[in-house]
């Protein structure tokens, strides 16, 4: 065996562990990618069971408090017009509502930012904001939310007074 034939064995060698390293490579990615895209899909539904999870809660409370029902119809119609104790237990009843809400979105913009997706929920914040209670209660009071979720509730309350 000549040079010239060690040398061509050797470039055909190289060539085919090239070929099979590309192949190693290009599985190793497919792989990673699925792995990627499973994790995706269970964080998407992990968030979205966390909304359910979170309105159920708030859900809950009122069911097994009607004496919250109350200070939510009450507080609905006027914040104002409650007494300090109902006053403080309607702002956190309201905090906790919007806590609820702002998780949410704030989920929504993390995982995939389709507002499509987050029409349901600002449908329950329309509910919420609707009433005169729950916009006195927001003129009294700065909560700390993310400032995503106060443009958020900004935008749907003008909207909600120019409907009105």
């Amino acid at each position: 065996m000549n040079w010239e034939a060690i040398g061509a064995l050797s470039e055909a060698t190289g060539v085919i562990a090239i070929l099979i390293s590309l192949v190693y490579v290009a599985i190793q990615i497919r792989q990673g990618t699925q792995e990627l895209t499973r994790s995706i899909e269970a964080n998407q539904l992990a968030a979205f069971e966390q909304n359910v999870e979170s309105g159920n809660h708030i859900r809950e409370l009122l069911l097994l408090h009607p004496d919250l029902v109350e200070l939510l119809s009450d507080g609905y119609a006027s914040y104002a017009k409650l007494d300090a104790s109902k006053r403080m237990r309607f702002g956190m009843l309201i905090r906790n509502i919007f806590s609820s809400v702002q998780g949410a979105y704030v989920r929504q913009l993390v995982m995939a930012h389709d507002p499509e997706e987050f029409l349901g929920t600002v449908r329950v914040l329309d509910e919420v904001l609707v009433h005169r209670g729950v916009q006195e209660w927001l003129e009294t009071n700065k909560p700390d939310w993310r400032s995503e979720f106060r443009e958020l509730v900004d935008q749907r309350l003008e909207t909600i007074k120019q409907n009105n």
